[in-house]
């Protein structure tokens, strides 16, 4: 059945309410026991007597075991509950959605699944099991578990619309939920749908709904902390990094008495992707790696432990381009020296191995992410893993590759209607197009044709992203499009100095990674071609391209200040002193610059 508009919903529920709840009263018990017999209801039978089924324990049928699998889930015991799930699972697996409890316990499952147990296409068998008929005789409270069910495959299955459609349909019926267990779930799931869609307003209006009804409900310490997680990532997206990581502190303490691995692992994944953004991209692998072996305890082929691995790779990409470059920058010491000794060539060459090794593995860490996703068909997480391996073949030259994996996610992408995969296929397919008219790879006719796709990649991608609310996808969007605009073909260093202007504004205080660092190269390149003399002429004759005074004075900090940190031996603490600035903002401008390469002394303590 498809999702029902919100009128239908509500017109539904106001018109046969009374007349439903007094039919769902009516409704025999769940069979148990000896009691069990044929069903003579349509389209289904009960197992012959002497069955497995006969012999589970009453227990295991009634509202009491229900209650039971409720209460290990709202304290998060997860092996107990598994462990309760499958030795009761021929009474529930013979328990039809229609039946006493049939509904509650179908929601219940959902949640099972949430948390690791089965996959979500167990819920869409049984979804699929129910009829028309017996839809229309269910009492509300059934309808609104069985649409909930629905919600969450949706949002399982990659098809966040359709869970948000429902769920906030659902959400309007203010007298279905009495229950408040029920409206946080619903509100929980509705800010999980928005955030996989980067819409981080409504993610966040809905996750401080939904912790606002847990704080008030008594035994939901676990609860909480799983709304918390899902709000720290939020609170990282508008830039507070310390507030996210606090909250996830607090996250961790409430699951430290549960065996919530799941849970226990999104908090380690969280961190890493957090510290990563900070540039220490040692600590990230060390996050990661605890994400994975926590995922791995219980479920090795969750889909999240994909993601993690996703996200591992990701970083040791980050660490072998920074190793590339150490390599380069030694090799061309050496030779300007004429250093070409035993030792410094030993040097080298293990240089060159601990790269070749990084590369490797991230490329079999994606390798297994791409066969988890597969696995479960989670398409978001499998267009992830391809366009990794792209930027890994785009990072050592193969473009034939690279381009082969950015076409495959870009195709995930336009079938399951994701445009946030969509906006980051196009980025990397304009770099890859961009790559091939500056390495002048083709015949003169052909560079033409390179080079327009590539800015037609990149304004898809920025045009995309414009409409999300994910800033670093955005931010390399402009990157790249500033990369196209002042490459070899183009040179229209007015639309990349625009992209710059834009990308910077992106940026939050604390970001120090790969992003900033390909900005950084992207300056240079316009301050060698451009000039900084142009630059200060321009203004000095009023002529500011656009920009706001704040915009304009934010730009000459970034020229001046790295340079007088240069002249004051790299000392932050007599750069601050003598400009009268903060200490703070000085390190800040100074690590934005593409100076930060140069000895680093001064970015350590203000003081120093």
């Amino acid at each position: 059945m498809g999702a029902l508009e919100t009128g239908e919903v509500v017109e539904a529920g106001m018109k046969a309410k009374s007349v439903r709840d007094r039919r769902e009263h009516s409704q025999k018990q769940i069979p148990r026991g000896n009691d069990r017999k044929k069903d003579k209801s349509k389209g289904r039978s009960r197992p012959p007597e002497g069955t497995t089924e006969r012999k589970t324990t009453a227990v295991e049928a009634d509202r009491d075991w229900l209650m039971t699998m409720m209460d290990c889930l709202r304290r998060r015991s997860i092996a107990e509950g598994i462990k309760l799930l499958k030795r009761a699972e021929p009474a529930w697996m013979a328990l039809a959605v229609s039946d006493r409890h049939g509904a509650e316990v179908l929601l219940m499952l959902a949640q099972w699944v949430d948390v690791g147990y089965s996959d979500p296409q167990l819920l869409r068998e049984r979804l699929d099991g129910l009829t028309g008929e017996q839809r229309e005789q269910m009492g509300v409270a059934a309808y609104v578990r069985v649409r909930m069910t629905e919600a969450f495959y949706a949002l399982s299955t990659d098809d966040a619309d359709g869970a948000i459609r429902i769920l906030g349909g659902l959400l309007q019926m203010e007298d279905v939920f009495q229950d408040a267990e029920l409206k946080v779930l619903a509100n929980l799931w509705k800010g999980r749908a928005h955030r996989k869609k980067a819409d981080y307003d409504m993610a966040r209006e809905h996750l401080l709904a939904a912790l606002e009804i847990a704080h008030a409900m008594s035994g939901s310490e676990a609860l909480v902390a799983i709304i918390k997680i899902q709000q720290a990532w939020i609170v990282f997206q508008y830039g507070d990094s310390v507030g996210a990581l606090q909250m996830l502190d607090e996250a961790e303490k409430g699951l430290e008495k549960t065996d919530h691995w799941i849970a226990l692992g999104n908090i380690e994944s969280a961190r890493g992707r957090i510290v990563r953004r900070h540039g220490d991209y040692a600590r990230a692998v060390t996050h990661f790696e605890r994400a994975v072996a926590l995922y791995e305890i219980s479920h090795p082929n969750h889909t999240n432990l994909a993601r993690a691995v996703t996200n591992l790779s990701f970083v040791k990409r980050l660490l072998a381009a920074q190793l590339k470059k150490h390599i380069d920058v030694t090799a061309a010491r050496k030779t300007g020296k004429g250093d070409g000794g035993k030792l410094g060539q030993s040097r080298l060459r293990e240089f060159h191995r601990q790269y070749q090794e990084l590369y490797r593995s991230a490329i079999l860490e994606l390798e297994r992410a791409k066969e988890i996703c597969t696995l479960h068909g989670e398409h978001s997480g499998l267009g992830s893993a391809l366009l990794n391996a792209g930027y890994l073949h785009l990072d050592v030259g193969d473009l034939g590759m690279s381009a082969k994996e950015a076409a495959q996610a870009l195709e995930i992408a336009e079938a399951h209607h994701n445009v946030l995969l969509r906006a980051r296929a196009c980025t990397l397919m304009g770099m890859i197009e961009n790559a091939r008219v500056e390495e002048l790879l083709g015949s003169a006719e052909e560079i033409p044709v390179y080079a327009r796709l590539a800015k037609q990649h990149c304004m898809e991608a920025v045009a995309l992203a414009q409409s999300m609310e994910n800033k670093r996808v955005l931010l390399n969007a402009y990157v790249a499009l500033g990369e196209t605009a002042a490459n070899n073909f183009f040179h229209d260093y007015e639309l990349a100095q625009r992209c710059v202007d834009s990308a910077s504004g992106l940026l939050d205080p604390e970001d120090a990674d790969y992003a900033v660092d390909e900005l950084n190269t992207l300056k240079a390149r316009l301050l060698k071609v451009v000039g900084i003399e142009d630059t200060l002429r321009a203004w000095s004759q009023g002529i500011i391209t656009g920009k706001s005074f704040q915009e304009v004075t934010e730009q000459f900090a970034q020229l001046v200040i790295p340079r007088v940190w240069m002249r004051e031996e790299c000392k932050i603490s007599r750069v601050a002193k003598k400009l009268a600035m903060s200490p703070q903002k000085v390190r800040r401008l100074v690590k934005r610059s593409s100076m930060a390469g140069a000895p680093a002394a001064g970015l350590g303590k203000a003081g120093v």
